[in-house]
């Protein structure tokens, strides 16, 4: 054991010299160069993965975007695939061919290279519409649907487990859905092949309010998108971020389960902050760098919270050079917004 009582220089002792060699020594023994700054290091944390059009998955380039994000202090992965439907009405869902079971292997196979932990999260295309929008006006519909969307569901979940996956979504954004269909019996289906832990996807704090099956999972997660304020100003985001992150708290007390908030983003695009949720029109918008940033920044300080198990960034492609300086899209790559993220991540 070491100690000792403080610094002396001529013959008397200095705190300011003290508290740096005390930083210096701290760093020193810990390997570390610099400190993230956040303080829940025990989350999981990173981003939505996407194959990009313009690199697929099974391409060898595509590691370089995992080992890119890696370094931004990412220690979990959301892997997406895609199922689709012809519209919100369609009674059959099909295997979407955006991501094949090939490429997706090849997905797992990096993360698993850099000890990422895995979650796979397959979600709905729906023409013209998205997954919340899914309804069916005869509870016989809602079945036929169910039955024909739990069919890719347990493939999937045979394949999770083929692939060492540790985490099954079995939904995302259902939103009409949740009281309308068996997801017991789902449940039952995907425990019966698949060994990890398994959660679902609810649609911001509402979403996981209607869902009434949280105690048959293993986690609590949702996607978070509420409104942030009209002028896309750091404080007026930072005063919507704490209401909704006070709301998301309450919410959670009640439910004795890890959180994770799978997806928290925002475009680069101006006017972003009223409607993060919107991307349909993101190529006629202005590209705006600091609402991401701002926006980002705002949402990891304000869940770095000791009830909060996971946050998630949407999202991350695997093509390297995705994103950049004219960009509107939700992806912080190469963006300003990378080194806020690894501000926080990198340890």
């Amino acid at each position: 054991m070491i100690s000792w009582d403080g610094v002396f220089i001529g013959g008397k002792m200095h705190k300011f010299t003290i508290i740096l060699f005390v930083i210096s020594m701290t760093a020193l023994m810990s390997g570390c160069a610099t400190v993230g700054e956040l303080k829940n290091q025990s989350m999981l944390r990173g981003f939505n993965v996407m194959q990009h059009e313009n690199m697929g998955w099974t391409e060898p380039e595509a590691r370089r975007s995992i080992k890119r994000m890696v370094r931004l202090g990412t220690n979990a992965a959301v892997l997406i695939s895609f199922l689709e439907q012809d519209s919100f009405s369609s009674l059959k869902v099909r295997h979407s061919d955006a991501v094949t079971f090939e490429q997706l292997k090849s997905a797992i196979q990096y993360a698993h290279e850099f000890d990422l932990e895995i979650i796979l999260k397959p979600q709905i295309l729906v023409h013209n519409a998205w997954a919340s929008a899914i309804s069916h006006k005869r509870q016989r519909d809602w079945n036929l649907w169910f039955e024909s969307y739990s069919k890719h569901i347990v493939e999937y979940a045979e394949f999770a487990a083929r692939h060492k996956v540790q985490t099954f979504v079995i939904g995302t954004e259902l939103s009409k859905a949740s009281g309308h269909v068996d997801w017991p019996k789902l449940i039952r289906k995907v425990r019966a092949v698949f060994p990890g832990k398994i959660t679902y996807a609810a649609h911001n704090v509402e979403g996981m309010q209607a869902f009434q099956y949280w105690q048959e999972l293993d986690a609590v997660s949702l996607t978070l998108y509420p409104r942030l304020g009209k002028t896309g100003h750091y404080n007026e985001i930072q005063s919507y971020v704490q209401q909704e992150v006070s709301k998301l708290q309450r919410a959670a007390q009640s439910i004795d389960l890890p959180l994770w908030v799978l997806e928290i983003g925002m475009p680069s695009a101006y006017g972003a902050s009223a409607k993060p949720w919107e991307w349909q029109s993101l190529k006629h918008a202005r590209v705006d760098l600091k609402v991401q940033q701002d926006a980002i920044d705002v949402w990891l300080r304000a869940l770095d919270q000791s009830w909060v198990d996971g946050v998630f960034i949407w999202a991350w492609y695997s093509d390297v050079a995705s994103g950049g300086a004219n960009d509107t899209d939700y992806t912080p790559q190469n963006k300003p917004t990378e080194k806020i993220i690894r501000r926080y991540w990198k340890f």
